[in-house]
């Protein structure tokens, strides 16, 4: 049994979660180790598992829902790597000490940080246009409350971590 027909209740639910499931895996940074793709493999399909629960989509959302959200947060991964790589730059320039440098890599750092929230914008919009208005509040509070359980779980993690390794 599929990972995604063992948590969904109905078939087309169950495929739609497939679909959106194989995406984001297909999507995930080359550039992160094997055990961090892995771990952000799970927190990506916790998540969508969990979106399907909190705004109880029917079929015919939950497909349209996946499609809209996963092309646009393909854009905001896409984003967010080159703000990454306009970081990388920023750092480098700064270690020149050419003061020219570094001012076109500062501006060019804030076009990258305006283009996130453009891009993020833009995912919020488009998948407003598939929920109703209570499913988008609760997909708006969704989002602000799993980013900051994700984080403090992290967080806890790093910590119980580092006691451990000052106990040996």
């Amino acid at each position: 049994m599929t990972f995604a027909r063992l948590f969904c209740r109905q078939p087309l639910l169950a495929l739609a979660c497939s679909a959106a499931l194989s995406i984001s895996v297909a999507t995930a940074a080359p550039a992160l180790s094997a055990k961090q793709q892995g771990g952000k493999k799970q927190i990506e399909q916790l998540k969508k598992l969990k979106l399907i629960e909190a705004l109880n989509l029917d079929d015919a959302t939950a497909e349209k829902f996946f499609v809209r959200y996963n092309s646009e947060q393909k854009k905001v991964e896409e984003v967010r790597k080159s703000l990454e790589d306009a970081t990388n730059d920023l750092d480098k320039a700064k270690s020149s000490g050419n003061s020219e440098k570094i001012k076109q890599s500062t501006q060019l750092m804030l076009d990258k940080h305006k283009q996130l929230q453009d891009a993020n914008n833009e995912l919020l919009r488009s998948v407003r246009e598939v929920l109703n208005d209570k499913q988008y509040a609760d997909y708006l509070v969704f989002e602000a409350k799993f980013q900051k359980q994700v984080t403090d779980i992290l967080l806890q993690g790093k910590r119980e971590s580092k006691r451990d390794s000052l106990k040996k």
